[in-house]
């Protein structure tokens, strides 16, 4: 009798055990995603462009990366967990406040019942291929002297002819990293930080095989002297702006590669330049907006131009104002079987203000890529001025304020259009990810010398699947910036810059493929936002004879 009891008793704990258990499992499968406001997305994309900056400088010994984790925060490989073992992978000899190596893209941002997962495209940049060869000036993204062509000089101070030197400069190159991070994001009591970021690879094909656990570091050893305090602090603790105040200045800055370029697809781009900025705004040494037209026109320019390609935006609320810096290549992309090369890089640095007519650009600096300390006597970042100026003439391109379209519309749309890249190199779904992205009539263009017009899901999806051997779920190639959106009759259009880069595999140098820029339709559906029609459009540098603007004219 006694053992029955025994049975029973135990019978019963094993149930209710079994039954607290799948009570918790059906709780956490039946927990939903978090809500995530267009604000909480603002803020994860600012901690992630705010990565870039911190790893590559190493500021504030390593701390500034380390701040950017939760207090239980992991990088996977390699691994390093808490602030001290962070911060100890954002130290090195070659570290500096221009240093630039990682630039980042196509950032998509899941909500879930903890917080928010994401995934971002990475390559990494080399701007001193020669360094090792005692050719640091290269680092500089100025070329070394072999490397420059004799130039006629412009008169009035603006320089060698920018002409003359298109494709001839090799500033930069690619490193061997190139993949995807992932990541899980946790809302903290101050504010959004990365809880693990692992990097993956690219790697064409099927799904790889999983990577090694990361090997576990020992617990970091005590510093000597108690770690510097955190400088990080949540922009919108900071000041009041609203997250459209956000959209507008990512719009703005966004638009800064389509003005100069190709004069948003007019080729005239003095005037739409300009209009990016105050009237007595500061690019440089360069004042006014007379001098800041000269300034784009002696620019290489044309309808279908792309060049300047802008990554890693960060925006910075201050007491004063509010002040950005972001991540630059200028990219001579290949025509006629020409390579495509890296002509400059480094990252800019600016001042915001308010106007009547929306947000713009009161100064404005570009700090070529140097690794190592800063040099005594470099030129120190203006300050930011107050959040209110004189206006400047309006710019269709940039003044959203009329925009018929809501904040969470723009992050629906920008999410939209990162998603669209992982689906499209991974051919998630044989293709249908891709396909689910458009309208069941929507169409995919290319502009090309035999054009060609993909109309339809399932011929999405076909095309989606493309060549499998350059394609797969940790395969990057389609590397997009510069978004721009803009509200219509049918709901929104938008342009973005676009380079392909295949990453070296196995051993192998990545190859810079070309670029160009996609133009899109966008309307709003009972599944929300899908793309109507997207056509890719080659970068082609205008006609010289037609768009070389001398300034003595």
């Amino acid at each position: 009798m006694a053992t029955w009891k025994a049975f029973a008793t135990t019978a019963i704990g094993v149930g209710l055990l079994m039954q607290g258990a799948m009570s918790g499992q059906q709780k956490a499968a039946s927990a939903k995603p978090m809500t995530l406001t267009t604000m909480d997305y603002i803020e994860i994309r600012q901690l992630a462009s705010r990565y870039a900056f911190a790893v590559d400088t190493g500021n504030n010994n390593g701390y500034d990366y380390a701040d950017l984790f939760s207090a239980d925060g992991e990088f996977m490989r390699p691994y390093a967990k808490g602030r001290d073992q962070l911060a100890t992978l954002a130290r090195g000899g070659r570290l500096g406040p221009f240093n630039i190596v990682h630039y980042i893209t196509n950032h998509v941002i899941e909500p879930t019942p903890d917080g928010a997962i994401g995934k971002q495209y990475l390559i990494e940049l080399n701007w001193e291929p020669n360094r090792d060869q005692g050719q640091g000036q290269a680092g500089r993204g100025q070329g070394t002297a072999e490397q420059q062509p004799p130039v006629r000089q412009n008169p009035d101070g603006l320089g060698p002819n920018r002409w003359d030197l298109v494709g001839t400069r090799r500033a930069g190159e690619l490193a061997r990293t190139g993949g995807h991070y992932e990541d899980v994001y946790v809302k903290t009591a101050d504010g959004w930080r990365f809880k693990k970021r692992d990097f993956v690879p690219s790697k064409s094909g099927p799904e790889p095989a999983p990577p090694p656990p990361p090997r576990v570091r020992e617990a970091a050893q005590p510093v000597a002297t108690p770690p510097p305090p955190t400088k990080f602090v949540e922009p919108t603790k900071q000041s009041t702006l609203t997250a459209m105040d956000y959209l507008q200045i990512q719009q703005l800055i966004s638009s800064y590669g389509h003005a100069l370029d190709s004069g948003y697809g007019k080729g005239e781009n003095g005037e739409a330049y300009a209009d990016l900025y105050t009237r007595d705004a500061t690019f440089g040494n360069n004042v006014g907006r007379d001098r800041l037209i000269k300034v784009a026109r002696i620019e290489p320019r044309g309808p279908d131009y792309v060049r300047h390609y802008l990554f890693n935006h960060v925006i910075e609320p201050t007491p004063e104002g509010v002040k950005g810096k972001e991540y630059l290549i200028v990219i001579d992309v290949g025509e006629n079987g020409k390579p495509s090369t890296f002509y400059l890089g480094g990252h800019y640095e600016e001042t915001y203000v308010k106007t009547a007519d929306g947000w713009r650009m009161k100064t404005r600096r570009l700090f070529p890529p140097r690794s190592g300390p800063q040099p005594a006597n470099a030129p120190a970042a203006s300050p930011a001025p107050p959040a209110t100026s004189q206006p400047a003439q309006a710019s269709g391109a940039t003044d959203a304020k009329r925009s018929a379209l809501t904040d969470e519309d723009y992050m629906a749309i920008q999410q939209l259009s990162a998603r669209a890249t992982y689906a499209l190199d991974g051919a998630t779904d044989r293709g249908q990810a891709f396909a689910k992205l458009f309208a069941p009539d929507g169409v995919f263009r290319a502009k090309l010398s035999q054009p060609y017009e993909i109309k339809g899901r399932e011929q999405l999806a076909s095309f989606a699947m493309g060549d499998l051997l350059h394609r797969g779920p940790a395969y990057v190639r389609d590397y997009t910036t510069n978004h721009l959106i803009f509200p219509s009759a049918e709901g929104a259009t938008g342009k973005m810059y676009l380079i392909w880069i295949e990453v070296g595999e196995n051993g192998n140098p990545g190859v810079l493929q070309g670029g160009g820029r996609y133009e899109d339709v966008y309307i709003k559906t009972g599944e929300g936002w899908r793309i109507k029609s997207r056509t890719y459009v080659p970068a082609k540098l205008g006609a010289r004879e037609a768009w070389e603007y001398s300034p003595v004219n």
